[in-house]
């Protein structure tokens, strides 16, 4: 027994190696943050109102109550036009009003479609779930409740809703609106694929099926993950995002608890963590994992050009995390408990800042578009509505990770209702920022005085801009999202990417193949992700894609091979080879996570090769 977990331990702290930042356990205090929400901005809050938790009823509200008091941005909400001319960016951007109430209301994330159409999911019933008491506070503001509520379609019904917005006439302007689904009850995001529409939906995730896209579902939800926590709905799971290996991604927040059960296997084992980590689940292979663990507060799933992770924050003066599989990060052990693995020896910290270092609390984007300023290309471009702005900052390598220079500011608000809270990239380049329009934003006060009938959703775009044609990228052959995989804007990338792992359309895997061993830079990665999409990545594939120039193809082609939790006999040769001469950081620091994840036989002579280094 003592061997079987020695062995565990041992696999458990490859990552925890030299080629990252690396610190021993530490308890970090939370007050900093706690008085910085509370001095952020605005006047002195209202008297409690009566919401879900009743005085003298619920356990712990009366400590809360009596020391926390949320800021509000103070007077009254303007019209929409009126905030609109508020709003400040540099001279060769332009900013436009895209919608607004009545139609759009506590806008929280942002999406778009392979027809290029905007999907807003709408938080109106944020921040209690209908249906639930509050029977308790505990001492970090974490609600319990009196029950789990049932997911669709027997569901507590409540407030939120997804719509879809389209440009019909290609003017620029979202002409059409429709409602893909409503009445939902703490909706934090939608993603698109794999024949129908994902829901993040705590406590579930939900698929609903719409194989003919007609924007009504086929049918009721499948639940396909339960178990998300709801104490905190300010950082429940949310920010679904597709993985260019096929997986959906997604994050939670540092408040909530998970015992997650993939239900649709009708699973009885869960997946337990508490506090924020980074996950990510198969749609086919209904396989759910912790992919990282820790971090300030995980607002959002990020993947650069290159295929890497990063994370927005609210800890302090940094702009947020990068993620590497498998890693450990920092947390505030007290509140966010400790990490999953006791035999881990470390965690890893956030990327270093120098320049502004006001609080960037929520999603962010790294700009691949192409039709902004040049200056903006691989930027960390970022909303946040504690400062009402949206920033800008500069990624710079430092060993295997990155440090961040704030640069200036991409928008600037005169409105102190302005809460931009999400912020994406669309297909023609341009970003689109869903501004919540609150009076208040901070979450530690469990008073109901949230102002729930106002959002805005707005688009920064080049002054000379031009706009872009109607277009419906799931019309196309696979040889033309082969193709496709050229294109200078990532979502465009992406998004052919992500139609070619629907498909799974073996035709093309011989063009892929030859394409990999023929291409350079960044379509050679594009390609080496479609190979793996079409299930051609066999043994001599691999074996090309490990020893490509491109150090981001043999990084991903390590971690693409090991994800499937053993190497092939020439490809594990191969792997070690690299692991006692890889030149590159990053691709090192791919092996430590790898490793981790093989039988000890093929793990641990790569781990060893790495320290002998």
């Amino acid at each position: 027994m003592f061997r079987r977990l020695q062995r565990h331990a041992v696999r458990d702290t490859i990552t925890s190696s030299r080629l990252m930042r690396f610190a021993m356990p530490r308890r970090l205090l939370t007050l900093l943050t706690f008085f910085s929400l509370l001095v952020s901005t605005g006047l002195a809050a209202d008297p409690p109102t009566t919401g879900p938790a009743a005085p003298g009823q619920t356990k712990g509200l009366e400590d809360a109550l009596r020391n926390l008091r949320a800021p509000l941005a103070g007077g009254d909400p303007l019209p929409a036009q009126e905030s609109w001319k508020k709003l400040k960016v540099p001279d060769d951007l332009a900013i436009e009003l895209l919608g607004h109430e009545p139609d759009i209301a506590q806008p929280l994330h942002i999406s778009f479609d392979e027809r290029g159409r905007m999907w807003v999911v709408q938080y109106r019933q944020y921040p209690f779930p209908a249906g639930l008491k509050i029977v308790e506070y505990d001492r970090y503001i974490r609600a319990k409740f009196d029950k789990v509520p049932p997911p669709p379609p027997n569901h507590f019904r409540g407030a939120d809703k997804i719509t879809i917005h389209e440009d019909t006439d290609g003017d620029g302007k979202f002409d059409k609106q429709k409602t893909f689904v409503e009445g939902l009850n703490i909706a934090t995001s939608v993603l698109h694929g794999r024949g129908g529409v994902w829901i993040m939906n705590p406590p579930y995730l939900l698929f609903y099926p719409d194989k003919d896209r007609d924007d009504v579902p086929d049918g009721d939800p499948v639940v396909h993950l339960s178990g998300f926590g709801l104490e905190d709905t300010h950082a429940v799971a949310s920010n679904l995002t597709w993985g260019p290996d096929g997986w959906i991604y997604g994050c939670q927040g540092s408040t909530c608890t998970a015992k997650v059960k993939v239900e649709i296997e009708k699973q009885t084992r869960t997946t337990d963590f508490l506090g924020q980590a980074i996950w990510r689940y198969h749609p086919e292979l209904h396989i759910f994992e912790i992919f990282a663990e820790g971090g300030g507060n995980t607002f959002g799933v990020e993947f650069d050009d290159h295929g890497r992770i990063y994370s927005g924050t609210n800890w302090g003066k940094y702009r947020g995390l990068h993620y590497v599989q498998g890693g450990y990060y920092v947390k505030g052990w007290g509140k966010h408990g400790p990490l999953t693995n006791p035999f881990a020896l470390g965690f890893f910290d956030h990327m270093p800042h120098e320049g502004n270092a006001d609080r960037l609390t929520h999603t962010y984007i790294v700009y691949g578009g192409n039709t902004l300023p040049d200056r903006y290309r691989g930027k960390i471009i970022g909303p946040s509505p504690l400062q009402r702005r949206v920033h800008v900052t500069r990624l710079e390598p430092m060993g295997s990770s990155y440090r961040t220079f704030e640069e200036p500011f991409l928008v600037t608000s005169g409105d102190n209702w302005f809460r931009p809270v999400d912020l994406k990239a669309g297909p023609d380049g341009a970003l689109y920022i869903a501004d919540m329009y609150e009076n208040r934003i901070s979450h530690v006060d469990p008073r109901d005085n949230w102002h729930r009938q106002t959002g805005r959703i707005y688009r920064v775009r080049a002054a000379n801009g031009t706009r872009q044609a109607a277009f419906d990228l799931a019309k196309l052959s696979s040889v033309q999202l082969v193709e496709l995989l050229k294109h200078p804007n990532k979502w465009h990338r992406q998004t052919a990417l992500r139609l070619l792992h629907d498909r799974k359309d073996m035709s093309v895997a011989a063009l892929l193949q030859k394409r990999l061993r023929e291409s350079t830079g960044q379509e050679a990665l594009e390609t080496l992700w479609a190979v793996f999409a079409s299930k051609g990545l066999d043994e001599e594939t691999a074996l090309v894609a490990l020893s490509h120039a491109n150090p981001d193809v043999r990084r991903w082609a390590i971690r693409t091979c090991a994800d499937a939790n053993v190497l092939a006999p020439a490809t594990a040769m191969r792997v070690l080879a690299m692991a006692e001469k890889e030149p590159d950081a990053q691709v090192r620091s791919q092996l430590t996570s790898s490793a981790k994840r093989l039988p000890p036989a093929q793990g641990l002579p790569i781990a060893f090769a790495l320290l002998r280094r």
